[in-house]
């Protein structure tokens, strides 16, 4: 099936951020000084900054 990657602009034009799907609108990515952290991309934070999502196979 593979891995889904969620790719988002943070801070700067173009990819900036890298997750994790997990599914039901939910991701997973590294926060800086603090570890790995959940997130929704339903949230407004997430979905305004949402770059694109692909599939990567195995």
């Amino acid at each position: 099936m593979g891995d889904i990657l969620v790719f988002v602009n943070t801070y700067r034009e173009g990819i900036s951020h890298v997750g994790i799907y997990i599914g039901e609108g939910r991701f997973i990515h590294a926060v800086p000084r603090s570890g790995v952290s959940y997130a929704s991309l339903n949230q407004d934070y997430w979905n305004t900054r949402l770059h694109s999502v692909r599939r990567v196979l195995p």
